[in-house]
């Protein structure tokens, strides 16, 4: 939780330096992640009733953050502008490196159910869309126009939308558990 806090930090503070709208959508992708843990964290030992407020407070604010994704987009690829790409291609290699170095140190340390395929559900969903976030960054270097890395900031974005609508319906349904991406 605390690796994905600090990442999804990391890899906002390079969208804003970098103007990379792949960068804006990993980021909240990997908050998102941590949210999630934060949730089930802070409702251990309350009542169901709180963490389903809990969780359908995370599904509001992560449907307005992913829908405003989804216009930043838009917006870029209307203004056809060119992001960093070196450097949000370093910030989104780095990014899979923290989550390649944490599966594997989940799987080296590894007892009870968590296993082998545990760990490649959880790391895949953020591994690809960090490496979709390396394509349409090339792609945008290669055509010299943002309109690439802004589709792959979009299609993301809006992955997230099933996630945030779960959330919330299960806040709003009373079920306590927090939802995840699948």
């Amino acid at each position: 939780m605390v690796v994905n806090g600090l990442l999804g930090a990391l890899l906002l503070a390079a969208a804003d330096a970098t103007q990379a709208v792949s960068l804006w959508a990993a980021g909240l992708l990997v908050l998102n992640h941590a949210a999630s843990n934060g949730v089930a964290l802070a409702g251990m030992g309350h009542a169901p009733e709180w963490r389903a407020r809990l969780s359908a407070v995370q599904g509001a604010a992560l449907a307005v953050a992913a829908v405003a994704l989804v216009v930043v987009a838009g917006r870029s690829i209307a203004g056809m502008s060119l992001p960093d790409v070196p450097l949000a291609s370093l910030a989104l290699l780095f990014a899979i490196g923290v989550t390649v170095t944490a599966a594997t140190l989940l799987f080296a340390g590894r007892s009870g159910t968590l296993t082998l395929r545990a760990i490649w559900l959880c790391s895949r969903k953020d591994v690809l869309p960090l490496a979709a976030g390396l394509v349409g960054l090339a792609v945008s270097w290669l055509l010299l126009d943002g309109a690439p890395d802004a589709l792959v900031g979009a299609g993301v974005a809006a992955m997230l939308l099933p996630a945030a609508w779960g959330l919330v319906r299960g806040g709003m349904a009373g079920e306590g558990g927090s939802v995840r991406m699948r």
